[in-house]
């Protein structure tokens, strides 16, 4: 047991103690606890460019609120947005905008969420009971240290155009300073290998380090596809890791003050490394909770796409308890994960939430209206500026925990495709494809973007033209693509492949007998750029296809 995580971990469960408490207050009262966050929102930014024009200043309860602030999506709300990312004060609220943080676009390839400190309090009001339910509820990992997946490298601006930086460093930026420091205390990967620019060197450096973790007990990532890819690195550099272990020294091309600051935070480990050695040989196992035998928990994603992306990681750690984490976005957190609920708990301590039910006339209805086993479209107002904001995503109440509802995450109501979070739109790829066209002059007169399933998966590109012109086509498909913020992270971690170009014949017959069978009436079928479904290698039969490089 470390002694410096386990007095971290004692600490963090005594600071989290009032988020906590407020938590379960709200559990059993969540309509009072929703309208106090809505009164707080609506008069700290009551004075801004966005309150003055909604009325915010005769605003008197959700019913006013609704009436003055129409529900938008990004696109029709980028004209507030835009001003606040590039640090126009009392743009959309009060509190300067500290960062903005990249997320995916819609019709256009991506978008930048402004990030206020009250922002990132709501955010600490959900993620800090989850934390210290898990402290509570396992045992386990108390005292044992934690890998927390570091935001992937990528290209990307330092600063909007109004100064204003761009991007977390880490995801245990989601808590406050005093958090962050403790949660720090247990973590074995230093946080300065998010400023690895190679993502083959990124992924190097963290192996590195967690083999020097013996007392790993959690580990937080995203998709379980990133967890899976990493085992793979550490299938083919394990000798190699085992000398770096021995010598102390990275092999990985650093700059040079980064690599002088990692290696003083990886010090040589032979006998460590010795040990791995004489136990496992020249390979890894596949069971790698062998490698870390404290290993207790693995919080990933679990609903939706990612389902699937599960079974890979559980070959790898078959004896580690997997949580789904709640549905959170770039934009807000919705629900949390506790281990006493049958389905993650709405997150009514964080943010305003609205669910608008299926259907096209469907008035918004607050958290407490919610009906068990309906499906609903969730509506965030933030502290960040982001007021009745269509977050796309749906959610199914399964039932409630005290008087709050349990909801699971069930897709997009955007007829997004996302297998690993890349989140790509049938808006987007109509964008798309039109730009791939007017590049390369290739004009099918079918084109149909679609996942398929694969170690890891892709999209093909179902175009109905010559093989040469698929593989051409789907080869500035993809170029464009990587201009869009979570694609490229996709592509750049390695959890999607590039996409592969289908010549084919028929396309509109095929897709309607498709449709068809899926129930949908023959007259109103209109081929979009994008479909989320995964029968269409099936569908095309067995063509010719070109991977692109």
């Amino acid at each position: 047991m470390s002694a410096s995580a386990w007095i971290a971990s004692t600490l963090y469960r005594a600071a989290a103690a009032p988020a906590s408490a407020r938590f379960a207050r709200a559990l059993r009262d969540p309509a009072a606890a929703q309208a106090a966050i809505l009164r707080r929102i609506i008069q700290q930014n009551r004075d801004t460019d966005f309150g003055r024009a909604h009325g915010f200043a005769e605003i008197r309860g959700a019913a006013d609120f609704r009436s003055r602030v129409q529900v938008r999506d990004f696109a029709e709300m980028e004209g507030w947005i835009r001003p606040a990312c590039d640090g126009r004060p009392n743009a959309l609220t009060a509190e300067p905008v500290r960062f903005v943080e990249p997320s995916g676009g819609t019709s256009g390839l991506s978008k930048e969420v402004p990030y206020t400190a009250a922002l990132l309090a709501e955010f600490s009001a959900a993620t800090m009971p989850w934390i210290a339910d898990l402290l509570r509820s396992r045992p386990a990992l108390r005292g044992g240290q934690a890998y927390w997946a570091v935001s992937p490298p990528s290209r990307r601006r330092a600063r909007t155009a109004g100064g204003v930086p761009v991007g977390m460093e880490h995801d245990s930026d989601y808590f406050p300073p005093l958090v962050r420091a403790l949660l720090d205390r247990s973590l074995g990967v230093p946080r300065a290998v998010s400023r690895i620019p190679d993502l083959a060197a990124c992924r190097r450096v963290t192996l590195r380090a967690l083999l020097a973790m013996p007392e790993l007990a959690m580990i937080s990532v995203w998709s379980p596809s990133f967890l899976t890819l990493l085992a793979a690195a550490l299938d083919e550099e394990w000798d190699a890791l085992l000398g770096e272990m021995e010598s102390g020294r990275l092999s990985a091309a650093l700059a040079p003050d980064l690599r002088a600051e990692l290696e003083r935070a990886l010090p040589a480990r032979p006998d460590a490394a010795s040990r791995l050695r004489r136990r496992f040989g020249r390979r890894p196992p596949e069971d790698l909770g062998a490698v870390w035998p404290r290993l207790a928990l693995i919080s990933c994603w679990a609903d939706g796409h990612a389902a699937r992306a599960l079974e890979g990681m559980r070959r790898r750690f078959p004896r580690v308890e997997v949580q789904g984490k709640g549905l959170l976005a770039t934009e807000g957190v919705v629900s949390i994960p506790l281990f006493r609920a049958e389905a993650p708990v709405a997150a009514v301590t964080s943010h305003y939430l609205e669910f608008l039910p299926d259907g096209p006339d469907g008035a918004a209805l607050g958290v407490h209206e919610l009906e068990p086993g309906a499906t609903y479209e969730v509506v965030l107002t933030t502290g960040g500026g982001l007021y009745r904001y269509r977050l796309k995503d749906r959610v199914r109440v399964e039932g409630r925990l005290e008087h709050t509802p349990t909801l699971r995450f069930v897709g997009r109501a955007d007829r997004a495709s996302d297998l690993a979070g890349e989140k790509l739109t049938p808006e987007l790829v109509e964008h798309v494809l039109a730009s791939a066209a007017a590049e390369t002059g290739i004009h099918p007169p079918f084109a149909l973007l679609a996942p398929t399933w694969g170690q890891p998966p892709r999209y093909r590109l179902y175009a109905q033209a010559a093989p040469d012109d698929a593989r051409a086509l789907a080869a500035a498909v993809e170029r464009t693509l990587l201009g869009a913020h979570h694609y490229a992270l996709c592509r750049a971690l390695g959890q999607l492949n590039p996409i592969e170009g289908v010549a084919v014949t028929d396309g509109e017959r095929v897709y309607e007998r498709v449709c068809t069978a899926r129930g949908q009436r023959a007259g109103s079928i209109k081929p979009p750029a994008l479909d989320a479904g995964t029968e269409w290698a099936q569908a095309f039969g067995a063509p010719l296809s070109a991977e692109v490089g």
